[in-house]
């Protein structure tokens, strides 16, 4: 299974670059409002790391396009990431590339 020998692997290459594993497989309840409505949802992320007492969500990518934080449906799913999981960091870990890459999403400057 792909999926998972590229998370064993993400473990490892995190690991090697100095990240403890804190758990696996993170919840999140969250919601949004539509209409008026609260409307609630689970996210679930691949990792929760920490570094230096710093805690980051790791979402492991593989393939040809996921890897790539400019790739719409993976850079919406940092996005999520980021403000759902606010204030833990967010880190891309691309399995083939053995990169782990920093992601954030600076507030909008107001206009």
């Amino acid at each position: 299974h792909r999926a998972a020998a590229g998370e064993e692997a993400a473990e490892a290459l995190l690991e090697a670059n100095g990240y403890s594993i804190v758990d696996r497989q993170v919840r999140c309840l969250w919601w949004m409002d539509v209409d008026g409505e609260e409307e609630e949802f689970e996210l679930r992320a691949d990792l929760l790391v920490e570094r230096n007492g710093e805690r980051f969500i790791a979402e492991v990518k593989t393939g040809q396009r996921a890897p790539d934080p400019m790739y719409p449906p993976t850079r919406r799913q940092l996005l999520e990431y980021r403000l759902a999981f606010d204030p833990y960091g967010v880190l891309l870990v691309d399995v083939e590339a053995d990169e782990i890459v920093s992601v954030d999403f600076p507030r909008a400057l107001s206009r």
